[in-house]
């Protein structure tokens, strides 16, 4: 094996492998959901990453083995004020030769990124965490929801052996929806009572109700780790292929006794069979594979809750979890997923006891 180490960012004939690598890493994988290319190259030409990155694919002549961007965060820092070393975009082939790839790209990543002044380097990030991060550890048993994170189970083991430690773990949870609903019925009764109230998404105003929703993101999200800020206008772009996804009656805002919109809860029909049979692309016969397999939605994916500080505690979180668990039982989504919070966070238990573990996900430092 001769491995060549390319870089996109500098040499556009590198470009195509690295576009190329997702389809013979999961090549015949049914419930994988491919990301269109012109989705992609977006991804690796954001303006705030220019002349900040590398854009790398490991090949074996024409082959390519594995993939990686490394990037300085434009605006994270560490605690000794350096920004921090994203690696992100990563796939590799199963197998000896990949294993190479992947821990020769890995090395590779970190080696620039320190070479260039980063501090502690993260991943996996594609530049944020408003897009694609962490690792889907497992366990694989079931097949993945609506974006989800989906990636081979050797991942793991590919970022362990290249010096990568655990730095923040998630998970997901699949409840019955009608047992959530009975266990927070009472909670939203107290927060209707105490003067707040409930207002589904209006979707004749899909923009402006958008625009809310990044405001209030903005606002309660600040603090988290690893959070950065993103322009509205991007936060739309970013969004506004959700329309199709969106079901009016699975969004729903919190509305303050003083009249303030204080919180958000965003849901969707778990469609992952639909947009999978969409193949990556966006043409006439793949939105009609899209509408034929949608009617198979049989859960309900519990993605974004926040609420802003000064309202937490008033049960306007466990309120705006019961109504969407009401109105998907409605719809027939009898299964909730609870998706992707992190451990520790309070809301990831509003599911109850009877929840059971879906799958864990990870997000890496470098230990080196």
């Amino acid at each position: 094996m001769s491995l060549v180490f390319a870089d996109a960012d500098r040499d556009p004939a590198a470009l195509a492998p690295f576009l190329a690598l997702p389809a013979a890493v999961y090549g015949g994988d049914p419930w994988y959901c491919a990301t269109p290319e012109a989705e992609v190259v977006a991804g690796l030409r954001r303006r705030e990453f220019a002349g900040a990155q590398r854009v790398l694919v490991a090949l074996d002549g024409d082959r390519p083995l594995a993939r990686l961007v490394a990037r300085r965060s434009p605006a994270l820092r560490d605690d000794e004020g350096k920004p921090y070393g994203l690696l992100g975009f990563f796939e590799a082939v199963d197998g000896p030769a990949g294993r190479a790839a992947a821990a020769g790209l890995l090395a590779a990543g970190v080696a620039w990124l320190r070479e260039t002044g980063a501090g502690e380097i993260v991943g996996p990030m594609d530049g944020d965490t408003w897009h694609r991060y962490r690792l889907n550890a497992g366990p694989f048993d079931a097949p993945p929801f609506l974006l989800e994170p989906y990636n081979p189970p050797y991942y793991p083991d590919l970022w362990a052996a290249a010096g990568f430690e655990l730095l923040e773990s998630y998970s997901s949870t699949v409840a019955d929806t009608a047992a959530v609903a009975r266990r927070l019925a009472t909670r939203h009764r107290e927060a209707l009572a105490a003067g707040y109230r409930l207002r589904p998404f209006a979707a004749l105003r899909f923009d402006d109700e958008l625009a809310a929703i990044y405001r209030l993101s903005r606002a309660i999200f600040a603090g988290n780790f690893l959070y950065t800020g993103i322009a509205a206008d991007e936060f739309l772009a970013l969004y506004a292929g959700s329309r199709a996804l969106v079901d009016p009656r699975l969004v729903w805002f919190a509305v303050s006794p003083q009249g303030e919109e204080v919180g958000f809860l965003f849901a969707f029909p778990d469609l992952a069979r639909a947009v999978t049979a969409m193949r990556g692309r966006r043409d006439l016969a793949a939105r009609l594979r899209f509408l034929w397999h949608r009617r198979s939605a049989a859960a309900v994916n519990v993605k974004t809750l926040g609420v802003l500080p000064e309202h937490r505690r008033s049960g306007v979180g466990a309120a705006l979890m019961h109504r969407v668990h009401v109105e998907a039982l409605e719809r027939g989504l009898r299964r909730a997923n609870h998706c992707l919070f992190r451990d520790g966070n309070p809301s990831g238990g509003m599911a109850g006891e009877g929840a059971k573990l879906l799958r864990r996900y990870h997000l890496y430092r470098y230990a080196g």
